[in-house]
């Protein structure tokens, strides 16, 4: 009886080696051309990128070290390029999210009707092509345009919405909160609906208003979204180009107050021909990238984490 076990052992052992090596040849199949894809364009251009932020790039290939970075940090375009960035995004970030969650908790109002309608105008401008809105608010923002024709019929004088450095980025801010605004309300509309009806009830069974709930119970709950949705638009507020680039072109407006890092990074690229230069800046937005999350995490991160 043993004896003839063993056999039987046998071939269903190597059956199941010969399924199992059948099973990772095709979990090998079906991943090695997305791997392959993301080597190719992905990972290669990365390590070429950075090599070329090394590089002086012109009939030859030159190693110059850090003199690239050294160059742009003296450039005061860079300078004036990161400091317009920094100021849209702290003027539109603050007030996206505001207007995200205030939206979101409307939206998941048991008494609203028509939520799904209400969902999708929402999120319209996010599938809305950036350069088609950048277009229409551009019209807005001409001085016989609809927001002066709004000021104008409250019996206030026309803004220079596209002449005067101040209010370039003024109008700059508006458009990305409006192109933002929605996609956000999604993102934390999706989050309230994670949080259960009970602790609301038990809330209001303790007599806490719902001034206290949302403050105590809402946005502690929502804080890992907040956080998340904070970091993408950070990240997105640093590769800013359409918005800018329809606005002025390459003009970089007056007082090259609508020059942005991805404007100047393109000029560096194709009008400058820098290949080197502009691979210092593509890099410079990374680490800013990787060193504001960072920041944003430390400072709203679980402090158990």
């Amino acid at each position: 009886m043993m004896q003839s076990s063993l056999p039987s052992k046998t071939i269903k052992n190597s059956k199941k080696k010969a399924t199992d090596t059948s099973h990772k040849k095709s979990a090998y199949g079906l991943v090695t051309p997305f791997v392959l894809f993301f080597i190719v364009t992905i990972l290669i251009p990365i390590i070429i990128s950075f090599a070329f932020s090394f590089m002086k790039i012109g009939y030859s290939f030159e190693f110059v070290g850090f003199d690239n970075y050294l160059a742009i940090f003296r450039d005061p375009l860079f300078i004036k390029s990161y400091t317009n960035v920094l100021i849209i995004m702290a003027g539109s970030i603050p007030i996206t999210m505001l207007l995200a969650i205030y939206f979101a908790v409307l939206l998941n109002s048991a008494q609203l009707k028509g939520k799904g309608f209400f969902r999708t105008v929402y999120y319209i401008p996010t599938i809305t092509s950036t350069v088609a809105v950048a277009s229409v608010f551009m019209t807005f923002f001409n001085p016989t345009g609809l927001f002066n024709g709004f000021l104008n019929a409250l019996g206030i004088n026309g803004v220079q919405w596209l002449t005067n450095p101040f209010w370039i980025r003024i109008s700059m801010i508006i458009t990305m909160i409006w192109l933002s605004v929605g996609y956000n309300t999604i993102l934390f509309l999706a989050g309230l609906q994670g949080i259960s009806k009970e602790i609301y009830e038990s809330a209001e069974i303790d007599g806490a208003s719902k001034f206290r709930q949302f403050f105590l119970l809402t946005i502690p709950m929502l804080k890992p979204i907040i956080l998340m949705a904070t970091v993408l638009a950070t990240i997105n507020g640093l590769g800013n180009f359409n918005i800018p680039n329809i606005f002025f072109g390459t003009s970089n407006g007056p007082e090259n107050s609508a020059l942005v890092v991805g404007v100047n990074l393109y000029k560096t690229s194709f009008e400058m021909v820098d290949f080197g230069k502009a691979s210092a800046i593509a890099w410079t937005m990374v680490f800013v990238s990787v060193i504001l999350s960072a920041i944003q995490f430390k400072f709203g991160g679980d402090k158990n984490d």
